[in-house]
């Protein structure tokens, strides 16, 4: 069957976006079905917009390949990183877009020094794990050793990703060690921890202990997420002591907050309308709601990223990342589990078409025209009429021969007090 005859109707998400990026990888001309899948899911006329211009990253690219990777013996350093002489500042918008884009890419693509521990919060509303699942398989197809330290899962998510179970009996000393035994043999690993709340307040693992291991001695990434939802953990003992939160948020060189894209549409409209932002979730403060509508939306995820940059100096940004196809990454090279990325699809959020296209300020715009209120704030004609027989106290000085010198003309009535004292002029 011709892929010209399909309709939207027939097809479901995924397996129209798949054959969407496949059009777009081998430019083809596309059918109608695809430019109306973009206008429903996207709010895009021109499907072409989002096609990035950049070119394709080969299958054999040096340098996103780490092609030895093995410990051989010797003290472990960092790469160098390329640093541009004095404190850079895009002139314009259109850098500025490219640089930060720029920065995020590199912590997803795990750079060298571009972030040492990145802190990922999260809630039911929207979980990391489409963020994990990308940055694990782009590791994975860079040849890093990728350590997973898991709470909550029982079997690892991939075969060549180190599995280390940590629930349980696991103490916080034996998690260490695995995490040591697991990097030994790499010269850079990514150490992944799904649950920041059970390693420190559970397990009562020392997050600089961890730290000072992944990044300092073994020159690596580490890479954990925090369940916001979860209350934290109070002790008597040590009433004035801070929060694990403010703890692993002070000393993280990234945090990035995750957010439903539905939910992000909804804070935007509220704006736009001058209305009071809605809640989701627990901030409902609602008995038995923990997860609202459209939560985890399957567009994609929005990011919420802070930067700390060496100088102390934070930059600040918000990015949307769909999830990855297929046609994304190259066919793997012999002995690899993934190919390399293609080119960057990760984007500003003011840039992507569903937030900022013409169609969703539209629905927001007859949202806004159908606005309710306690009262009415239009007349009938009655009340027309009336306002209009009403004569006003300056109307004479309005006709042709004027009035008398501006004075106020005004008929005294019955009920009118009339004291020729006090309103003697």
């Amino acid at each position: 069957m011709d892929t010209q005859d399909f309709s939207l109707a027939d097809l479901d998400f995924e397996t129209a976006s798949v054959l969407v990026n496949h059009f777009n990888a081998v430019r083809s001309e596309l059918p109608q079905w695809a430019i109306e899948f973009y206008e429903k899911e996207f709010g895009l006329q021109d499907p072409s917009v989002v096609v990035n211009q950049q070119p394709l990253r080969v299958k054999e690219c040096r340098g996103w390949i780490k092609s030895n990777n093995r410990y051989t013996g010797g003290i472990r350093k960092c790469a160098k990183e390329y640093r541009r002489p004095g404190m850079y500042r895009p002139p314009t918008l259109a850098q500025y877009q490219r640089h930060s884009v720029y920065v995020m890419s590199s912590i997803l693509n795990i750079r060298s020094n571009a972030s040492p521990f990145t802190v990922i919060l999260d809630d039911l509303n929207q979980r990391a794990t489409p963020l994990i699942t990308e940055v694990t398989r782009r590791g994975l197809s860079r040849n890093i050793n990728v350590v997973y330290v898991s709470f909550e899962t029982a079997t690892a998510i991939h075969p060549n990703i180190r599995h280390i179970p940590a629930w349980g009996k696991h103490t916080g000393g034996e998690i260490l060690r695995k995490v040591e035994k697991a990097m030994a043999d790499f010269n850079e690993s990514l150490v992944v921890v799904d649950s920041l709340n059970e390693l420190l307040n559970v397990k009562h693992v020392d997050i600089g202990a961890l730290f000072k291991l992944v990044a300092v001695k073994y020159a690596s990434n580490l890479i954990g997420v925090y369940h916001q939802d979860i209350t934290a953990t109070q002790y008597p003992e040590n009433a004035y002591a801070p929060q694990s939160l403010d703890v692993i948020k002070y000393m993280a060189t990234t945090v990035i907050t995750c957010k439903s894209f539905a939910h992000v549409l909804a804070t935007k409209a509220a704006k736009e309308r001058s209305l009071a932002e809605p809640t989701h979730g627990l901030l409902h403060s609602v008995e038995g709601v923990v997860q609202c509508l459209d939560a985890n939306d399957h567009r994609g995820i929005v990011l919420e990223a802070e930067f700390r940059r060496k100088s102390g100096r934070s930059e600040s940004e918000t990015f949307f990342l769909r999830a990855a196809q297929p046609s994304d990454y190259n066919a793997p090279m012999p002995g690899m589990t993934f190919g390399t990325l293609k080119k960057e699809f990760i984007v500003l959020l003011d840039q992507f078409p569903a937030y900022c296209s013409e169609g969703v300020m539209m629905l927001i715009n007859a949202a806004t025209d159908g606005l309710d209120s306690t009262f009415n704030l239009g007349l009938t004609n009655k009340q027309k009429e009336a306002r209009e027989g009403v004569v006003l106290p300056y109307f004479d000085a309005q006709k042709g021969e004027g009035g008398e010198g501006g004075r106020i003309l005004y008929d005294m009535g019955e009920e009118d007090d009339f004291d020729e004292e006090e309103d003697e002029i």
